[in-house]
């Protein structure tokens, strides 16, 4: 697992490493500028040769701030060790902080070129450094132009080594304010930042290096961190089969999907769960559907209701007897439907995972999520999450983390928002945002197969958050293993489907 920051808990470590463990911020600084001039110099080498010490020009473009510090002292190291490093000042030198200006003066003492002017192109590698994680609003006039600047020097086969953040993305939302420099490499501190994992901003850091420069560990803990993503190895938090299991000891799954004509999504659920390691799936669905589903899936167990009837004779008992239970995929927005979602919320006692049509029957009456006594999980994607939450589609993402954690904790649910980043939160506070996936999973029947994963891993033991983050992991996961074997135009959810068994043979004891 690891923590993601946003601008103020980034500087709230950096307050209290400076303070508390009485290291100095130029020492800090110093440490910065040590990666960032290590990654540019890498990246110059990686554009154009080994011979890039002799043959290229690093430009460290400086804001006044203690980014332009890191820039300053960047090139300096450069310039020491033989590089045809310069500094361009972007930023007002009357309003340079202490560390910048001091960093100023060191670099003249040393004699690095310092440009009045430049032009960029092929051969040069531009370490942006206007603005930092401290960006709070929309650029414009002289810094727009810089930026503008840097992009062209891009374009014109330049390179770009962004500090901490490419100039003009949000810190914490990803979103470009304004005008953006987009990066080949970009170079933070300590923890990666919330906005180098949204979208735009993923796309602009280029890739992301994450130095080390000595930050207290006390300081995390003081900062109260609860951004979190997973990493690759994660996979080893799938629940551990025993040797001596059975079907009823790797748990059971009950899948309340699919209405006439609409069988696809109960399939992808269930053999979604079966695929993860359930022991049991017990498919739940009309009449209609028995004969293509027993040929889909037949390893399923398949209970039937009459096709628009209001008989759901034992099914408290199916739901009594099983770990997890998908409500949604499929069922379409009938009055059997809705009555079939409000019977199911009313008996259930356990864990519930909820899509797709049973969320936009829910979002007609909210209030019954507070009155279940289950443990719940609700995965909507945008519009879903629109309807439910009653705020427009094109408002979401001014605060989506905001609007996903009073969700969370208003109905006491766990809450994954689906989309290009997936974010998680809970009742507690966590807040979990997913970096697996690719374009490709944009797909009809995608999130089925979510469905099945989650309950799946929560009918083996996982603790419903758990299995919500785990599980949308492992799916990006394996839509990005689907993505390598037929690439991102191509794939179907049936192909995610089948390339689970790739991600889970990762899986290590």
């Amino acid at each position: 697992m690891e923590y993601l920051v946003t601008a103020e808990e980034a500087r709230n470590i950096d307050k209290y490493t400076i303070e508390n463990a009485d290291v100095p911020s130029l020492v800090l600084m110093e440490r910065a500028a040590l990666a960032v001039a290590e990654n540019a110099a890498a990246l110059a080498e990686e554009a154009f040769g080994p011979g890039a010490r002799e043959t290229a020009r690093v430009i460290s473009v400086c804001g006044s701030g203690n980014n332009g510090g890191d820039g300053i002292a960047a090139a300096r190291i450069l310039f020491i060790r033989g590089w045809n490093s310069c500094i361009y000042l972007a930023g007002d030198a009357e309003k340079m902080s202490e560390d910048c200006r001091k960093q100023f003066e060191i670099a003249q003492n040393m004699k690095v070129p310092v440009l009045e002017s430049y032009e960029a192109g092929r051969g040069d590698v531009l370490i942006d450094a206007v603005f930092g994680t401290g960006l709070t609003r929309d650029i414009g006039g002289k810094y727009a132009a810089e930026i503008e600047k840097i992009n062209h020097a891009r374009e014109s086969g330049a390179r770009i080594c962004a500090v901490d953040m490419p100039s003009g993305v949000h810190t914490d939302t990803g979103r470009v304010m304004g005008n953006a420099v987009k990066a080949d490499v970009t170079v933070t501190f300590g923890y990666r930042k919330t906005g180098q994992i949204f979208y735009p901003g993923a796309s602009l850091c280029g890739r992301t290096v994450c130095a080390e420069i000595g930050f207290s560990p006390e300081a995390s803990e003081k900062a109260g961190l609860k951004f979190m993503t997973y990493r690759d190895e994660d996979i080893s938090r799938i629940p551990e089969r025993r040797p001596d299991s059975h079907k009823g000891s790797c748990g059971k799954v009950l899948v309340i999907a699919g209405s006439k004509n609409m069988a696809g999504a109960a399939y992808l659920s269930a053999k979604a769960a079966y695929r993860t390691g359930c022991g049991l799936v017990t498919v739940y669905t009309p009449e209609s559907n028995r004969v293509i589903l027993q040929e889909l899936v037949p390893e399923a167990v398949m209970k039937t209701y009459e096709d628009g009837g209001s008989d759901f004779t034992g099914l408290e008992t199916l739901i009594a007897e099983v770990s997890a239970v998908v409500l949604g995929p499929g069922l379409g927005t009938s009055l059997t439907s809705r009555e079939l979602v409000k019977k199911v919320l009313l008996i259930s006692t356990g864990k519930i995972i909820i899509d797709a049509d049973a969320l936009n029957i829910i979002s007609e009456d909210t209030g019954i999520l507070s009155d279940c006594r289950a443990e719940i999980a609700v995965t909507p994607h945008k519009k879903e999450l629109s309807r439910l939450t009653g705020i427009p589609v094109s408002e979401l993402d001014s605060d989506l983390p905001g609007t996903c954690e009073e969700f969370s904790r208003k109905y006491n649910v766990i809450l994954a928002a689906k989309d290009a980043r997936t974010l998680v939160t809970d009742a507690g506070g966590a807040v979990y945002i997913n970096s697996s996936g690719n374009s490709g999973m944009s797909t009809g029947g995608s999130g089925d197969v979510l469905t099945g994963i989650i309950a799946g891993l929560a009918a083996m033991g996982a603790d419903l958050p758990e299995a919500v983050r785990l599980g949308v992991f492992i799916h990006g996961k394996v839509g990005d293993a689907a993505a390598r074997r037929l690439g991102e135009y191509s794939m179907t959810s049936g192909d995610i489907l089948d390339a689970l068994p790739e991600v889970f043979s990762l899986r290590r004891n």
